[in-house]
């Protein structure tokens, strides 16, 4: 689904934009923010890194906040007390742990930043730590994350109700979802000073959990992008970048295989416009294969490969760090050109990616997904986000955002627990 604005609209995908009218003519620019994701030194030792946590875990949960994320982000919830139980009941259980939040949002800085419901900089990397809902406040005064070291805890009543309290972040935020790069913000790993309210968390000697959750693939793109501007152009397929639309992330954040064209072993970049040789009637569809990020000159978002090297130089021994992602699957991949919502734009056919998972016969569901739903949640292929898990190889869990959330977080849990009674843990 698409929203539509006055003039000439931002198409925005409903998983992820929410947009306010926009007008066009009467748009300036807007001002550049630091999204944090700079591609300069990557950072030794975070300043704000503390000693001790032998034996401990630093536990980092990544909650997209953009719309549609209401209903996944209860199921994470569901799942806490087992995943804490988990923890908590091993043969070695965890005592000694921090647990933070942040969100996915870190804006679009550009010339339509307002229109496209997005600020600048967003949360910044900021530890989310206020209590939502009709959920009362259990931590500390001015704790900004969930604290138990030596016996001594920063919250009252049961980590279950702590942690679920502080996890469902709502769906206000950006749509350009900068997961990865709100993960290297708040951690203080990109080389820039991390936020100071999150000084404390990371722990020389602990090791460190990163789990997120999230139905897009990451979106992270550097301060100085053009990827949410029209710079001058129209809002329709005769800007150089396209309109400007969630598609921008998978145009210029993915390389993929078209196993049907000219050269099938060639990897493109996702097309603009459909090509020549497909049918479709009003909804052309290219189905791709084999998809990676794009950390090529081509590319306009941050390369995976340094957010992975970023987020490994956070320890000594990288073993130390385990990373999950409930995302949607991979694959299946394909584009399809459904006709714009605006008449201004000429009757153009517009490119979007098809959900990899969601409910089956559902719109804009990928038909040869395999993981379908029934409570209506839906994701679309994360890439990105699945090669940066994978490149932490048996450290790494991946799971499906369509799925119960059950097995993934055992096996999340499962790898926190193996990796503290390693040899090398802390706790032998």
């Amino acid at each position: 689904m698409h929203l539509q604005m006055k003039s000439a609209p931002v198409v925005l995908r409903a998983s992820s934009l929410v947009a306010a009218c926009l007008a066009l003519a009467g748009l300036g620019g807007c001002s550049k923010g630091d999204l944090g994701t700079s591609s300069g030194p990557v950072a030794d030792v975070p300043a704000f890194e503390v000693a001790g946590g032998g034996g401990g875990v630093d536990i980092l949960f990544m909650i997209d906040n953009s719309s549609s994320m209401y209903s996944t982000q209860q199921k994470l919830v569901a799942q806490i007390p087992a995943f804490l139980a988990m923890l908590q009941g091993a043969a070695q259980p965890l005592t000694d742990f921090h647990i933070a939040v942040v969100s996915s949002d870190l804006g679009a800085p550009g010339d339509l930043t307002a229109s496209i419901g997005c600020s600048a900089t967003g949360d910044q990397g900021i530890f989310q730590s206020q209590p939502r809902g009709d959920c009362q406040a259990l931590l500390d005064p001015g704790a900004t994350f969930i604290s138990n070291v030596g016996g001594v805890a920063n919250y009252t009543g049961a980590l279950n109700d702590a942690l679920a309290c502080i996890t469902p972040l709502g769906s206000n935020g950006c749509g350009f979802e900068h997961q990865l790069a709100s993960v290297v913000r708040a951690l203080g790993a990109d080389g820039h000073p991390a936020p100071a309210a999150n000084a404390g968390f990371l722990r020389r000697d602990a090791e460190l959990a990163i789990f997120l959750l999230t139905n897009e693939d990451d979106c992270s793109a550097p301060a100085d992008t053009k990827l949410y501007s029209l710079s001058g152009g129209s809002q329709d397929l005769s800007n150089p970048l396209g309109p400007i639309a969630n598609y921008r992330c998978n145009q210029f954040g993915h390389l993929c295989r078209d196993p049907n064209g000219a050269d099938p072993t060639k990897l493109i970049m996702p097309p603009l416009n459909p090509p020549s040789d497909i049918q479709g009637g009003e909804t052309p569809t290219l189905g791709l294969v084999d998809c990676q990020s794009n950390d090529t000159s081509t590319g306009l978002l941050t390369p995976v490969s340094q957010f992975v090297a970023q987020i490994k130089a956070l320890k000594a021994d990288p073993s130390r760090i385990t990373v999950g992602a409930l995302t949607a699957p991979a694959t299946p991949y394909a584009v399809e050109w459904a006709p714009a919502p605006d008449t201004d734009v000429g009757g153009q056919l517009w490119p979007q990616v098809q959900h990899s998972c969601g409910p089956q016969g559902g719109d804009d569901v990928n038909p040869q997904a395999t993981d379908v739903t029934t409570d209506g949640s839906f994701g679309d292929p994360g890439v990105r986000i699945t090669q940066w898990v994978q490149a932490f190889g048996d450290n790494g869990i991946v799971g499906s955002i369509c799925d119960d959330y059950g097995v993934t977080m055992g096996s999340m849990a499962g790898n926190v627990i193996a990796n503290r009674t390693a040899p090398d843990g802390g706790t032998n």
